[in-house]
């Protein structure tokens, strides 16, 4: 008997931890399986053989897209050669839908099966996509309980398998978080025109408050491959630089998976979003969900202020900032909400779910 081959697809860091862990999951259940494909330094010492490196498609938006085409288009073609040369018994590609919901179609009608992991947020715009994700899918691994009702109305076999950031040695709400807060977080997002629009916002709320707090500590976790130095152009040079996710009582947090990490973490926080005025104009003409933030998304209510836009200024954000710190049952009610919103994502481990349904999905070939 053939020793079986999954090809996998990951293209940005977190993507890389969560299909590692995948990858060792399926190894305890079928330890002779072997993966290749595209992926990063963790799915590699999770033992994938990794033809492309994940920084292939290290591009963060259009104007960074265009430069590098040439070089995408080659990886693109480059893995659907290794489709048709290595004949791989399933695809399981992750996250990344520009470009894995166009592997998964060539995949579909090359004759391989098709495990999605970590869906298209359809469900908050480009809905046609559930509809595509039906027609070139054989499985869809969804992370929030509320996808898997969503993509199934549309015809796609989906299931919810838990959230990656709950699997095993993920931090719990009740955590290390104390009120009244002393340990303040500065999350403004990874990319540079994040950083240079969000950051000087937070720092001017980090003033007013400090203002009023003196004895506040302020932390920023820097991430691999991020330009220290053009941080520390905005920063204060009491704000402490972390290489890790630092222990806070209360954050400051782009919208993004940074939210729902910090509510897993039991902290309190406010969520903050900029961009231009034109893509502002385009989500809110095409974005079909009143929240932004995965917390109060996951809720259906707000939990955590919201400050988007023309709303994310220094002094609104101090003043959520403020409540916070000098109201206790705020505090207190936003982090009981935290353990409701655990409870709804419930206790699967999302790399053992997925793991079983690969599991499944090659014992029925």
């Amino acid at each position: 008997m053939s020793v079986p081959t999954i090809l996998m697809v990951a293209g940005e860091a977190s993507a890389d931890r969560h299909a590692a862990d995948v990858i060792r999951a399926v190894r305890d259940v079928m330890p002779s399986v072997k993966f290749i494909g595209m992926g990063g330094p963790e799915m590699e010492k999770a033992g994938m053989e990794c033809v492309y490196g994940m920084d292939e498609l290290s591009v963060m938006g259009f104007t960074d897209v265009l430069p590098r085409i040439l070089r995408i288009l080659k990886v693109y073609s480059g893995i659907k050669n290794l489709m048709d040369s290595r004949r791989p018994s399933l695809f399981i590609p992750v996250d990344l839908p520009d470009f894995n919901m166009r592997l998964a179609r060539y995949a579909g009608s090359s004759g391989l099966k098709v495990l999605y992991y970590i869906a298209p947020q359809a469900w908050a715009w480009r809905r046609y996509r559930a509809r595509t994700l039906a027609r070139t899918t054989d499985a869809l691994a969804v992370i929030f309980p509320f996808e898997e009702e969503f993509f199934s109305s549309y015809g796609v076999h989906a299931r919810y398998v838990g959230h990656p950031f709950l699997d095993a040695g993920r931090p719990d709400v009740s955590g290390t978080v104390s009120w009244p807060p002393r340990r303040i977080g500065m999350m403004p997002g990874s990319r540079r025109h994040e950083i240079e629009t969000i950051l000087p916002v937070m720092m001017e709320a980090k003033r007013l408050v400090a203002h009023r707090h003196p004895g506040l500590t302020w932390h920023l976790p820097v991430a691999r491959g991020l330009d220290e130095q053009l941080i520390r152009r905005y920063t204060d040079r009491d704000v402490r630089l972390e290489d890790t996710l630092p222990e806070v009582d209360l954050a400051m947090v782009k919208s993004g998976t940074s939210s729902l990490e910090m509510a897993l973490r039991g902290v309190p926080e406010v969520i903050c979003y900029r961009t231009s005025t034109v893509n502002y104009l385009l989500a809110r003409t095409f974005v079909k969900i009143h929240h932004i933030g995965m917390p109060n998304i996951i809720m259906g209510r707000t939990i955590v202020p919201e400050l988007i836009q023309h709303r994310l200024t220094g002094d609104d954000l101090a003043k959520a900032l403020l409540t916070y710190l000098e109201d206790r049952s705020l505090f207190e009610a936003t982090r009981r909400a935290y353990v409701e919103m655990r409870g709804i994502l419930g206790g699967k481990r999302a790399s053992v779910e997925v793991a079983r349904w690969v599991r499944e999905l090659l014992e029925a070939a």
